[in-house]
């Protein structure tokens, strides 16, 4: 039986990030500040104490679920697209580690492989493929367990964020085409990950992030770093027009169009129209504003596309989209929406980004404190609006070996030659061909889903 509640986990350098979700309806989203030095460019340092803080995290919210899945930076694993002839899964297992050579320099045999077809021809066929080291697998399997929780799967952050795109292009009939642009302004460094067609392309880190405006502040201001951090997204003083800041701001402001301009440079035919931002540093009005003013093209925030009218909800999710993309059901058929829901959505997205700063702030303190509230009642909380949702709607946790790329199961995949796959495009033995790959491409979204794998062992 498919489990219809799980909790999406995306652990910053800063924070953690973390929604609930039930039949496919957000009903919690918060964020906590991590313990200093626990997390460095994404990846955990301190695995037993963080443990020991996600168990204390979820006992504090009172989230009783168990099933989780977690959010991984890019940077943690390799995800790229590659296109290779029409070949058998054997021959795949055998020549995906071959795809990875310019990029893995430890022992292939240490890394676990696989992939998803993202569309196919007579003689080729193009794969989403996914390389993810056997020992970070292993060591999100055993943080989950310290912190009595039930390990779903782990995914890669930007297919979280990737699910969402595919989900705003469903509700609001958006050509699947369509290219995207959407900047991480996080704590330790800013990234662009760009999407061709809705599909992971590319990531740009810059360098520093957040952390570097906050350390300003404190030597401007002669206060602790923690302090700083809410002087500057509380504007406090003005301290966002200071000198100093300003300049960091446009300097950062300039790194980040010259990597879009060598994107378009680079992929002539793009359709990329506006940059969508989320993160912490996206709450500096000052940045944004600046960012705006220098680039070509509008500046909006991911929260835009997530198809949610609740402001809430949308608040939250401004912080922690990771936490509530990879939760998101990759099977979900959407209904789109009409186009009097689409122009509502529109004019509260509007409305909200107008608003002046003192009632944007009292609204984000509001609503931050509303879904974090704690509670024993696991059916009250936020939800989307039913008009944004098919009764159809669930989460969808894979069963077996259907759509999987990372397993985080005490069993270890079969291996043949170099490779392990877990027939997650739904190929019938070894010699299956271009035939059982048609089956697939029936629903391309399903092509590119989830670094996931059902707890087989331990959970029976």
């Amino acid at each position: 039986m498919k489990s219809t509640k799980v909790v999406g986990i995306d652990i910053g350098d800063y924070r953690i990030k973390v929604s609930y979700i039930v039949k496919g309806n957000v009903k919690k989203s918060f964020y906590e500040d991590v313990p200093d030095n626990a997390v460095k460019g994404g990846m955990i340092k301190f695995w037993d104490a963080m443990a020991i803080f996600l168990k204390d995290t979820f006992k504090s919210h009172g989230i009783r679920c168990k099933n989780v899945i977690f959010s991984v930076p890019v940077n943690g694993v390799y995800v790229r697209a590659v296109e290779l002839p029409v070949m058998t899964i054997k021959q795949l297992e055998l020549n995906l580690p071959f795809e990875f050579q310019d990029y893995i320099s430890d022992n292939t045999d240490k890394y676990f492989y696989d992939y998803a077809v993202i569309e196919q021809g007579e003689k080729n066929m193009k794969l989403l493929a996914v390389a993810c080291s056997r020992e970070l697998i292993n060591k999100y399997r055993n943080l989950a367990k310290n912190a009595k929780l039930n390990p779903i799967g782990l995914v890669p952050d930007v297919i979280g964020i990737q699910r969402i795109l595919n989900r705003y292009n469903q509700l609001f009939s958006v050509p699947a085409d369509k290219d995207y642009a959407i900047l991480d302004m996080g704590d330790q460094s800013f990234k662009i990950h760009f999407y061709n067609h809705g599909v992971y392309d590319v990531t740009r880190s810059l360098e520093p992030g957040g952390y570097s405006f906050a350390q300003t502040i404190s030597e401007i201001t002669g206060t602790d770093v923690h302090i700083a951090r809410i002087t500057e997204e509380e504007n406090v003083n003005d301290i966002q027009t200071h000198e100093k800041l300003v300049q960091l701001y446009e300097s950062r402001a300039v790194e980040i169009m010259r990597a879009l301009n060598f994107y378009s440079y680079s992929n002539t035919s793009n359709t990329i129209d506006t940059l969508y931002y989320f993160g912490g540093s996206g709450n500096i009005r000052k940045l944004v504003e600046i960012l705006s003013e220098t680039l070509n093209i509008p500046v909006r925030p991911l929260r835009d596309l997530a198809g949610i009218l609740d402001e809430e909800i949308g608040l939250a999710f401004s912080l922690s989209p990771q936490s509530y993309g990879v939760a998101l059901d990759p099977d979900e058929d959407v209904t789109a929406l009409s186009e009097a829901e689409i122009a509502e959505a529109r004019k509260q997205q509007d409305s909200f980004e107008t608003a002046d700063s003192s009632e944007k702030a009292e609204a984000y303190e509001d609503s931050i404190s509303a879904v974090t509230e704690s509670s024993d009642n696991e059916s009250s909380g936020t939800v989307i609006p039913e008009s944004f949702l098919n009764s159809k709607t669930q989460i969808h946790v894979p069963e077996g070996n259907d759509e999987e790329l990372v397993r985080l199961d005490d069993s270890e995949p079969e291996e043949t030659g170099q490779g392990a796959h877990s027939d997650t495009v739904g190929y019938s033995s070894e010699e299956s061909t271009v035939e059982d790959t048609k089956e697939v491409n029936t629903d391309t979204l399903r092509a590119i889903e989830e670094l996931t794998e059902q707890i087989s062992k331990g959970n029976s």
